[in-house]
């Protein structure tokens, strides 16, 4: 391990190799898009390590996300949104983003302990780290298939993170 700069001795050094041990990457799945009158949205859903999720948290999530959306649509949304449903270690997650005018985005987070029990989270609360995963692929999306290219709504849609484990190319059916 390289040394540590002697900002981040003592504590800090102990904190960051125990956050740096306890890291492992979360399945990112990616849901089919959510089409509206006047909206689509990407939708996904991360995993922690012995949680599933089913199309009834989604249903429950894409409710909440919805009441979002229309609200940030009447703040200035340009249509096109992402939302990420995060069954974590520690309680449900929902992130909502939608872009907005100006080359803005809003982002709103909501938590609980179960998907029938989000609300927001408290102010100052940002998205995690698997989070953040998601929205900067989405970033990089929006600019690469609309702000670079001609509006290339299709390509944005398909443009979406995947990082649920594959089987091998010579595995057995069972993906083993």
């Amino acid at each position: 391990m390289a040394s540590p700069d002697p900002a981040l001795a003592g504590a800090a050094a102990v904190a960051l190799t125990g956050l740096a041990e306890a890291y492992r990457p979360r399945p990112i799945t990616p849901l089919m898009p959510w089409r509206y009158s006047n909206r689509l949205v990407k939708p996904y859903v991360i995993t922690a390590r012995g949680r599933a999720w089913d199309d009834g948290m989604v249903a429950l999530a894409r409710s909440a996300a919805s009441r979002q959306l229309e609200f940030d649509d009447a703040m200035g949304g340009v249509g096109l949104g992402v939302v990420v449903l995060h069954l974590g270690d520690d309680g449900v997650y929902l992130v909502v983003q939608s872009w907005a005018k100006d080359f803005q985005s809003r982002l709103s987070i909501f938590s609980g302990f179960d998907v029938d029990d989000l609300r927001p989270a408290p102010i100052g609360a940002a998205p995690c780290i698997w989070e953040l995963e998601v929205l900067s692929h989405e970033r990089a999306s929006y600019v690469n298939h609309i702000l670079n290219a001609e509006v290339d709504v299709a390509s944005w849609l398909d443009d979406a993170l995947d990082t649920r484990p594959q089987p091998a190319a010579d595995g057995i059916p069972s993906g083993t």
